[in-house]
């Protein structure tokens, strides 16, 4: 997956995570500055669809900044500036790290299947090595 190597969690949402190669700062997306995110925000926006890499997946372990909440108090921009993660454990289950803005797909990957969770790739991830 070296390919994917400079990419970086920017946005999660139903079970689909984006990630870029801009600088999160940089990145940016419909409604990013308002909360709640859930409501609110859109995809990243991207010029070139090399821009942005979508995975999806599926992992019961982790809950999103979201979950428990009617409204949730976070913006895009919030968690983007890594003020509470884009994924965390479901319960106090000391195995499992938070998943914050910024990590790599490789990380990102990782850490969902210590979840036991499962994880859906571009078919284009058949064709690097890692």
């Amino acid at each position: 997956m070296k390919k994917y190597k400079d990419y970086k969690l920017c946005y999660i949402d139903d079970g689909m995570a984006y990630f870029t190669r801009k600088k999160l700062s940089e990145q940016w997306g419909d409604d990013w500055n308002d909360s709640p995110y859930e409501h609110n925000a859109g995809e990243p926006y991207y010029e070139n669809k090399d821009d942005i890499v979508k995975i999806y997946f599926k992992a019961w372990g982790y809950k999103e900044p979201c979950d428990g909440h009617y409204n949730s108090p976070y913006s895009v921009q919030n968690i983007n500036n890594m003020e509470v993660p884009w994924l965390e454990p479901r319960y106090k289950n000391e195995h499992l790290a938070p998943i914050f803005a910024g990590c790599s797909v490789n990380d990102f990957i990782d850490l969902i299947l210590k979840a036991e969770g499962e994880v859906f790739v571009p078919i284009s991830f058949s064709n690097c090595s890692k």
